[in-house]
């Protein structure tokens, strides 16, 4: 731990500092020490990596870490938190990060309050090092708390000083140097009061703008647009930073009222897919070229772009990027559409070693930032490999190529593109201002030809493309890469479940299979079933092994199985299962 020792201790000081940089330990080094430590201290990666052998020195580490197993959300789930997390670590004191579950799969993951710090305060680099030194000059636009926390009793005397409650205040013991620096970072972000979480008008406190004149600010991205744009025009920001889909909004409500945000210099959009025609509304309305910004809740800030065209440098120092071939285990080749792995250099508490993060994208040549550090580098950010769109001749077609072909033949209205099959697929739209009901014919027949031979193509108008609880936007949506269990209840909430043909036996068949395969070490799912085994004497099931399976079930249907659902089940053979698993569905589906 001596390198991780050092990386954090660096870490903070430049924290305090106020200014960004790079670590100077060692990824390599960094990396090595987490490996050793997951194995000596996490169950799941003793197990995971215990045929693999001793970890080897720093020569030759690389090409022995490059053959250990990837894994993704789903396997992190189901292993729980017990056998995740770092016992070296009491969980009372580490901060809990709950992923979005915008792929149907949310997961918490435990950080200690040091790397919870270091990785939002990164979040300032682009801003820092292109636009401003001073941080109240940038502003985020995202939904309250989702990179941005004030701490409780400074949301409350923000709120109080906004209503002219100046006087009164909360009192709070004070703290452990720890949490001071906790509790200092946090307020170096200032955010608008709690009550203009959905509707409110409120504005910055004053009191806030006078005594803590360098910090950044957050402006709740769910806020009507007039009251959005009022609350960041009082703001003065050069730089802004959001979700792609709300600034896009932004932009195209500020150029309908012919309104400007004269201060802006830099916009940079994350956490989803920016449209063409959203970048074009960018353009025009903040006269800037909008950049992206690489983050996810698991790993915070991950990559940023500083021009246009420009790859997007990874932060190398803290975080190891590895590029594989979709469906493959082997390294992609450069400007290869490949998935995204990344191994967290610094969290010791639940360590992600190998994880793959399930976006796309296309890794670019290295970047030398320092004499030391030479970072990884990508573009071509392409959505989440679970919406990449797969029709029946197998190609497969990207979340940016679908949005490509609407936007040029769909302007002047929202939309979102549901795959609910490998053969059919919905178009959802919302009109606006000079919408044309023709221009649908035209998108249908640009789609059917990308799509190819053998789809069928619908458009369903609907009254708003709805947004994700953790306020992203979805523009594209594969259902048919969707667990079974989780399936019919993501369609009902996109409001596409009468479109939605389902083989209820067929799915319940599925989710059989891949639970006995979770169980049974020497069970094979293979696609087929033989419905006839009996669970007892043929797959010599334990009785701790069917309270698993049982476990397994549970999550595949998305819903607990109650003493009630068992009460007068007959579960001897497989079939059994199937009908009981049968039985489940329509009860929930009823429910």
């Amino acid at each position: 731990m001596h390198h991780t020792n050092l990386a954090l201790t660096a870490a903070m000081q430049e924290v305090e500092s106020g200014s960004t940089g790079y670590l100077s330990s060692s990824p390599l080094e960094l990396l090595r020490e987490r490996v050793i430590s997951a194995i000596e201290n996490v169950p799941f990666y003793r197990e995971l990596y215990g045929p693999f052998g001793a970890v080897p020195p720093l020569e030759g580490f690389l090409e022995w870490f490059q053959r250990l197993p990837v894994v993704n959300k789903s396997q992190l789930q189901a292993a729980g938190e017990a056998r995740l997390l770092n016992p070296r670590y009491s969980p009372s004191e580490l901060i809990r990060k709950p992923t979005s579950g915008s792929t149907g799969v949310p997961f918490t993951l435990m950080l200690d309050s040091r790397v919870f710090i270091f990785r939002k305060w990164r979040f300032q680099k682009p801003h820092l090092q292109l636009v401003s030194s001073a941080s109240n000059q940038l502003t985020y636009v995202f939904p309250w708390d989702f990179v941005v926390r004030t701490p409780q009793e400074a949301r409350q005397m923000a709120s109080a000083n906004s209503q002219g409650e100046s006087s009164k205040r909360t009192t709070v013991r004070e703290p452990e140097p720890l949490e001071r620096q906790v509790k200092d970072h946090q307020q170096r972000f200032t955010a608008l009061p709690k009550k203009a979480k959905r509707h409110g008008t409120d504005s910055p406190p004053e009191e806030a703008q006078t005594q803590a004149a360098n910090k950044a600010f957050t402006v709740n991205s769910l806020l009507p647009p007039k009251e959005l744009y009022e609350s960041v025009i009082e703001l003065e920001p050069a730089s802004l930073v959001g979700f792609a889909s709300v600034i896009a909004g932004l932009a195209r409500w500020m150029r309908k009222e012919q309104l400007r945000l004269p201060t802006i210099k830099q916009v940079w959009t994350t956490s989803e897919v920016l449209s063409p025609e959203g970048a074009d509304a960018i353009r025009q309305v903040f006269g800037c070229e909008p950049l992206k910004i690489y983050a996810s809740n698991e790993f915070g800030f991950i990559a940023w772009q500083a021009e246009k065209d420009a790859p997007l440098r990874i932060e190398s120092d803290r975080l190891h990027v590895e590029f594989m071939r979709p469906g493959e285990q082997t390294l992609a080749g450069m400007g290869e559409l490949s998935r995204v792995v990344i191994t967290d250099l610094l969290n010791d508490t639940m360590p992600l070693i190998r994880y793959d993060i399930g976006d796309l994208a296309r890794p670019r040549g290295p970047f030398r930032v320092t004499d030391s550090l030479v970072c990884a580098t990508l573009d071509g950010l392409e959505g989440k490999e679970a919406d990449q769109i797969q029709p029946p001749d197998g190609r497969s077609v990207t979340t940016f190529q679908i949005l490509g072909a609407i936007k040029d033949t769909l302007p002047n209205a929202q939309y979102r593109f549901v795959g609910l099959s490998a053969e059919r697929y919905v178009v959802q739209y919302v009109p606006g201002v000079g919408f044309d009901p023709a221009n649908l014919e035209k998108t249908t027949a640009v789609l059917k030809e990308m799509l190819g031979e053998g789809i069928e193509l619908l458009t369903q108008k609907t009254d708003a493309i709805q947004r994700e609880r953790s306020g992203k936007l979805r523009p594209v949506v594969n259902l048919a890469k969707v667990a079974p269990g989780m399936q019919r209840k993501i369609a009902e909430s996109l409001g596409v479940l009468p479109l939605l043909k389902v083989d209820e036996k067929q799915v319940a068949r599925s989710l059989v299979g891949a639970a006995l395969a979770k169980v049974l070490p020497l069970f094979k799912d293979t696609g087929t079933l033989d419905e006839s085994l009996e669970l007892y004497a043929d797959l010599s099931i334990s009785s701790l092994q069917f309270v698993q399976l049982l476990a397994a079930l549970e999550k595949e249907l998305a819903r607990e199985i109650d003493d009630e659902d068992l009460l007068d089940a007959e579960l001897i053979t497989v079939g059994d299962l199937v009908e009981f698993v049968l039985r489940l569905g329509k009860t929930t589906h009823e429910g």
